[in-house]
């Protein structure tokens, strides 16, 4: 009996792994070499002496300035040569991974939906996608989760929209805007992703009626919690927070120097 079944399995055991083969992307050991060291974080940056925070109460706008650096060719700079947001990240290994490829090659950038953080209705993920034009293969290429494979191999992955270059990059510039109430993510930590956002208070929204919100969402569950709340409220200002849940997720080092910075904000606004 044994020696049938041992029969039967050197017959099936073969055709087990029949099937689709999945050859490794092109460059692929070389490119997962450059993201293996990189790290979805927006803290490190914003924390820097030199970045701040200002705030266009008449437009209802508010900018971080300086929160882009550049080297003396042009090529973004990640603070301590590794941590930045995704569009940061897409474009430091773009740069990187240019001089891999030939003509064979184009490589474009791509605001990408994926269902674990960044869903399609409020997206602003950037990811890479590498086309081969020799076979008509393309590829994402995503940074921020280091993953690198087929687009039709990453099924959670929807491409919104492609561009050859980032306007920022383009443009050089070292400062970025968004309007009051709109959140950007600040990085993903334990199965969270924590958002900044400058917020309006109760519609109102000038030196006397604003909150800086720091916010975390639970990976692949849709509305987040509201963790950190700073700012002033007719004039009065209001610190809250959600102890349990902000010592869940941030370390009392990391605490004491993101609220030290956005303190630093608040005064720089005005009494």
């Amino acid at each position: 009996m044994r020696s049938i079944l041992l029969v039967l399995f050197l017959i099936i055991a073969p055709c087990a792994g029949l099937g689709e083969e999945r050859p490794l992307p092109p460059f692929y050991k070389a490119i997962m070499n450059i993201m293996a060291p990189l790290e979805y974080s927006g803290v490190p940056v914003m924390v820097k002496p030199h970045v701040s925070l200002s705030v266009d109460f008449s437009n209802r706008t508010w900018t971080l300035n300086n929160i882009h650096e550049y080297d003396s060719r042009g090529n973004i700079i990640l603070a301590q040569g590794r941590f930045g947001l995704c569009a940061e990240l897409a474009t430091y290994l773009f740069e990187k991974i240019r001089p891999l490829l030939n003509s064979r090659y184009e490589v474009k950038f791509a605001m990408v939906a994926e269902p674990e953080f960044f869903s399609a209705g409020r997206s602003n993920h950037i990811a890479l996608l590498l086309a081969d034009k020799a076979d008509g293969q393309v590829y994402l290429i995503d940074p921020s989760f280091h993953k690198y494979a087929r687009l039709k191999d990453l099924p959670e992955y929807r491409v919104l929209n492609t561009q050859d270059v980032l306007s920022f990059v383009k443009d050089k510039s070292h400062d970025v805007s968004f309007s009051v109430d709109q959140a950007i993510p600040l990085y993903i930590r334990k199965d969270y992703l924590l958002s900044f956002s400058v917020t309006s208070v109760d519609g109102k929204f000038d030196k006397d009626n604003f909150i800086f919100v720091i916010s975390a969402d639970r990976r692949g569950k849709p509305g987040g919690h509201d963790i950190v709340l700073i700012g002033r409220h007719n004039k009065k200002f209001e610190d809250l927070e959600d102890r349990p849940r902000l010592y869940r997720i941030l370390t009392q080092e990391e605490i004491d120097v993101l609220f030290g910075k956005l303190k630093v904000w608040i005064r720089s606004i005005g009494p």
